[in-house]
C-alpha cells in the first residue's frame, strides 16, 4: 500500500528543487563586485612605420621618440568620455590601470593606414591584463 503523502512530498522536493535551481541562475546573471576595488590592467605594444622610404632605415633614438611622443593611446567611456591618455613607450608600449567595466581604446593620431580594428571596445576584470596590441602604418613608401 502506497504512503497517502508521498504525492506530496514528491510535489514539495520538485518545488524546491526549482526554486534552487532559479535562484543560482538568478545568482549567476548578478555581476560580482570587484574584489576589494582591485583594478584591472589594459597593456600593450605599438608599432609605427615604415619610418623610411627606403630600407636601411636609420632613424636616432630622438627621432623614434618623437615619432611616438606625437600620438596618444586613449581610452574613454562607451559614450565618448576622455577618461584617460597616454604617450606610447616605442619599446614598452602603454599601460593603463582600470576600474572593471567596459572601454573604448584608440590611438590619435592613427596615420594613413591605422589599425582597422580601432577604436576597439574592451571589457577590463579586476586583477585580469588585458593586452590590445596596436599597429599604425605611416603611409610612408
Amino acid at each position: 500500500m502506497e504512503n497517502p503523502g508521498a504525492p506530496l512530498g514528491r510535489s514539495l522536493f520538485i518545488l524546491i528543487l526549482v526554486a534552487i535551481t532559479i535562484m543560482v541562475a538568478v545568482l549567476l546573471n548578478i555581476p560580482l563586485p570587484s574584489v576589494g576595488g582591485m583594478n584591472g590592467t589594459l597593456t600593450g605594444t605599438v608599432t609605427i612605420g615604415p619610418l623610411c622610404p627606403v630600407e636601411p632605415c636609420s632613424v636616432s633614438p630622438e627621432q623614434l621618440d618623437a615619432v611616438y611622443a606625437a600620438r596618444t593611446v586613449t581610452i574613454r567611456s562607451p559614450a565618448g568620455d576622455l577618461l584617460a591618455e597616454q604617450h606610447p613607450d616605442p619599446s614598452s608600449g602603454y599601460t593603463f590601470s582600470l576600474r572593471p567595466g567596459v572601454y573604448r581604446v584608440d590611438i590619435v593620431p592613427g596615420g594613413m593606414h591605422a589599425n582597422p580594428d580601432l577604436p576597439r571596445a574592451v571589457t577590463i576584470r579586476p586583477g585580469i591584463t588585458t593586452r590590445v596590441n596596436i599597429s599604425v602604418d605611416t603611409g610612408i613608401r
